[in-house]
């Protein structure tokens, strides 16, 4: 009589565990015990419902050993899958941020070049005001503009004045745009710990068998 093992046998062999696959080749060896002449079939019986009583439990064993590997091997999986999308999400936070604060330079850039700018046109405008005023000749017979006339040093004061303003303004700007970069940067931090708070749920303990 052949042995029928059924299809795929060889696949099915090999994923069953090894406590198993060594059961079962002992169950045969003692199947071929009882198939020789000089056995005794009584005591053969007696000993075989012993032994199946024990194959049982290591076969019942294994399995749970192996059920045991494959929930912590999911959970392995899981978390380094966890893990690499934490990463990917803190890389595209990092370009964000650094693309932020490139922006950020750019722009404090643009208005410190604003603010010299200025501050070049206010001294030309300076230089140029200042030079139409100067002293009339005392020998003059008539001075009309006498009561019209400014002051050197009222033109540099306002003039001055305008100044400061306008240096004080770009400040506030430049301020104002790093504050707005620190919140979105505070933001981000707190949405990345938010999503590790949500995302991290898995439990210490080891799978029961």
């Amino acid at each position: 009589m052949a042995l029928n093992v059924g299809p795929d046998f060889k696949q099915r062999w090999l994923n069953v565990p090894e406590a198993v696959r060594q059961t079962f080749i002992d169950d045969l060896g003692r199947i071929c015990d009882v198939l020789k002449p000089e056995s005794n079939t009584q005591q053969w019986l007696e000993m075989d419902q012993k032994q199946q009583a024990l194959s049982f439990e290591r076969i019942e064993s294994a399995y749970a050993a192996r059920k045991a590997e494959l929930i912590e091997e999911a959970r392995i999986r899981k978390q380094q899958a966890l893990e690499r999308a934490l990463e990917a999400k803190r890389a595209a936070e990092k370009a964000y941020a650094e693309k932020l604060k490139l922006d950020e330079l750019r722009q404090y850039a643009e208005q410190t070049q604003t603010l010299a700018l200025i501050r070049q046109t206010i001294d030309r405008d300076t230089l140029t005001y200042t030079s139409r005023y100067h002293k009339n000749p005392e020998s003059a017979p008539f001075n009309f503009a006498k009561g019209l006339s400014v002051s050197d040093n009222q033109m540099l004061s306002e003039l001055e004045s305008v100044r400061l303003r306008l240096e004080l303004e770009a400040e506030t700007q430049i301020e104002q745009a790093l504050s707005a970069f620190r919140t979105k940067l505070q933001a981000a931090a707190q949405e990345e710990i938010e999503y590790i708070l949500k995302n991290s749920n898995f439990s210490d303990q080891a799978p029961k068998s």
